[in-house]
């Protein structure tokens, strides 16, 4: 009798979770940024996009302006152009005054009603073919465009956009959180990691620098198929129906294995960001690292969270709770299980529609 209160709670406490794991992954990928994009068409005209995520509802759109001492928009160009997008001229009446140099152009953000904490992205791409990106906080509305980043300015804007990526993918991460599963111990666990990290980053380079290429549709259906195959190994092992099977003999091999597949989803979301034209090495490694240091924060977390509840059980002495819930682990995969099906069905149905 004193062993099934605390089953039940775990129970219990696992369709919870499951609940709250399907609300939340479910819209995975629309905590998206708002996208804009300057083009400078000639060193007087640019076109001005933006986009803003699916989750904004109607009305609460924000306005993206360009701001500059000599910028006036061209009615004639932005109205047919549709919504979204605006014509901008640019140009010094007073060609001796060489004010402008000293006032950089502006995007501006506006909300009508509130600011939602969204962070931007701003590509601004530049007549000679070379490209700018900026990353900003919710809080920055005005942004000053640069006429050029130095190496430093490159190094840091990547390295925070892998790493915001990587913790904002949820596919991604939960991946990982399986190769942690079926690793068991910290050696293993680096071993496995490895592996993965080594996988991506080649198909990272590769297809950034368009020396190989797959279509990105169907590698967002593999991706969840990929983390659908760990947990089903999870699962089985538990039962001790796997325990002899490539994944669980050699994980490394098989985050390998599956790293060349999620890299391929890393370099989709580098594409959109766009690499500098003068600095693409540079940016392609700096996100790479922005990845890893991702990466190995949210493994950190995993270890320490374990070692947490380790302790405070042993600690409190309730070893019948802890016995439990180390026998009845493999039940906390299963959420894992459901969301990747869920994506896996979803992004299947947008690829054949």
């Amino acid at each position: 009798m004193p062993t099934k209160n605390p089953y039940k709670i775990i129970k219990a406490l696992l369709f919870l979770l499951l609940l709250t794991t399907i609300s939340n992954f479910s819209f995975a990928h629309d905590g998206r940024p708002i996208y804009i994009e300057l083009k400078e068409v000639t060193e007087s005209s640019y076109i001005l996009r933006w986009k803003v995520p699916p989750i904004m509802q109607p009305g609460t759109e924000p306005e993206i302006h360009l701001k500059g001492e000599f910028c006036q928009i061209q009615p004639e160009i932005t109205g047919p152009a549709g919504p979204n997008v605006k014509s901008y001229l640019c140009r010094n009446p007073h060609p001796n005054n060489f004010t402008r140099l000293y006032n950089p152009l502006t995007i501006k953000i506006t909300y009508p009603i509130a600011n939602p904490a969204l962070s931007s992205l701003i590509h601004f791409e530049k007549s000679d073919g070379d490209t700018i990106n900026l990353f900003n906080s919710p809080k920055v509305l005005e942004i000053n465009l640069p006429s050029r980043l130095t190496i430093w300015d490159c190094v840091k804007q990547y390295i925070e956009a892998g790493f915001l990526h990587i913790l904002e993918g949820y596919d991604h991460l939960l991946f990982v959180l399986c190769l942690v599963f079926i690793a068991r111990n910290f050696r293993s666990t680096l071993i496995a990691i490895s592996g993965f990290t080594l996988g991506h980053s080649l198909t990272l380079g590769l297809a950034s620098l368009d020396l190989f290429t797959i279509r990105v549709d169907v590698v967002e259906v593999l991706i969840p198929l990929s983390i659908m195959l760990l947990a089903a190994e999870i699962v089985y092992a538990h039962n001790g129906q796997s325990k002899t099977s490539l994944t669980r003999r050699y994980p490394a091999i098989v985050a390998s294995g599956f790293g060349l597949l999620h890299g391929f989803g890393f370099a989709s979301a580098l594409a959109e960001l766009g690499l500098p034209h003068s600095n693409k090495i540079t940016a392609l490694f700096s996100f790479n690292i922005g990845v890893e240091l991702g990466q190995i924060l949210f493994v950190l977390v995993l270890i320490f969270l374990s070692s947490t509840v380790q302790w405070i059980f042993s600690n409190w002495k309730i070893s019948i709770l802890y016995q439990h819930i180390l026998t009845q682990s493999k039940y906390a995969i299963y959420p894992v299980g459901v969301v990747s099906g869920y994506w896996a069905i979803e992004r299947t149905v947008g690829l054949i529609s």
